[in-house]
């Protein structure tokens, strides 16, 4: 059997571990149950990274969403520490888990039911402890992904007064939007990393990497020409008229929500569909760090409401982190997978 070459990568050294200059966190396999009893519940934040196993074209790895999660994470505790030093963390195992993976050869993809069982039992394992706070560290943006994370935080608030917070369903969403003061902060703009032309594995997720992880980088990134969406046919056709006719007539919102999912499904539908969407070519590590940057602040607005208890919805008084728009379509988390 003929022996397979080391593939080359980046030659960059290690991104900094944002842990080095942050608190240090407990890991929650290594405590006994004595350590966990002397956690004061007000005062503990667990962080977890959740993202599936997904191929991110022939430049990433397949684990390129965990990758970036639990960076994510290290930042995140990080920040925190900062602003509010009297906070203890314990870090749960990554998950390696998640709905709407590519559907490609390669891809680990969960039913979104099951991801969100998975994340109703941790939080109501935590909150029978007494503890109140489970932040998350996610990469994925699959609707059905986003939306089971969003009913199992609604689920733990209803019955627990739990908070499970995810901030990537608002990163995200800001992305789509275009929000000027998200996209500002990032250097980003229309058509550049960010947009949806670029939202897998292009210069946006690419640049991740080279921040979070460069050693996960093939070094032939540089020369993977870009990929642009296919011609929209049959349904991703007439959820793109849709959204033009809605652009025009003012709902700028909702037009830019359903644009992206013609996007996507014109993408995932295309028989010849290649594993990517963007231009990796053109990805920077110093990117990268701006969009973490940026990912780090939109978190801290997120967890700090949670913390002082201010993030419920007050028509629902449950956390909300999604577009209504993806919310309203929650039936989708019943379709076949």
């Amino acid at each position: 059997m003929e022996e397979l070459a080391e593939p080359k990568r980046v030659d960059q050294d290690e991104a900094e571990a944002p842990e080095a200059n942050g608190p240090k966190a407990m890991e929650y396999v290594e405590m006994s149950l004595p350590e966990l009893r002397a956690l004061d519940p007000g005062k503990t934040v667990f962080m977890m990274s959740v993202s599936p196993i997904e191929v991110h074209g022939p430049h990433l790895p397949v684990g390129t969403d965990v990758f970036i999660s639990d960076n994510l994470a290290e930042r995140y505790m990080a920040e925190l520490h900062k602003r509010q030093p009297h906070l203890q963390f314990v870090r749960l195992p990554s998950l390696y888990i998640g709905s709407d993976a590519l559907p490609v050869a390669g891809s680990l993809s969960v039913p979104a039911v099951h991801l969100e069982g998975v994340l109703r039992a941790y939080g109501k394992g935590l909150a029978e402890q007494g503890f109140r706070y489970l932040f998350v560290a996610d990469n994925h943006g699959g609707p059905r992904h986003q939306m089971a994370v969003e009913a199992a935080a609604r689920a733990l608030w209803r019955k627990y007064r739990f908070y499970l917070i995810d901030a990537f369903g608002t990163d995200f969403r800001y992305m789509v939007q275009h929000n000027a003061k998200f996209m500002s902060t990032t250097g980003l703009g229309p058509g550049a990393c960010g947009d949806d032309p670029d939202s897998h594995a292009g210069t946006n997720e690419t640049s991740l990497m080279l921040a979070c992880s460069p050693r996960h980088v093939s070094e032939d990134y540089r020369s993977v020409r870009a990929s642009l969406p296919p011609a929209r046919r049959g349904a991703a056709k007439l959820v793109g008229g849709l959204a033009r006719m809605l652009r025009l007539l003012g709902g700028r919102t909702l037009g830019r929500d359903l644009d992206h999912l013609a996007n996507t499904l014109a993408w995932v539908s295309d028989p010849h569909m290649i594993p990517y969407m963007g231009d990796p070519s053109k990805a920077t590590r110093e990117a990268g760090e701006a969009m973490l940057a940026a990912r780090v602040e939109v978190a801290m607005d997120l967890f700090e409401r949670a913390l002082a208890g201010g993030t419920e919805s007050e028509s629902t008084r449950e956390p909300v982190h999604i577009t209504p728009m993806l919310w309203g379509l929650r039936i989708m988390r019943k379709l076949p997978e």
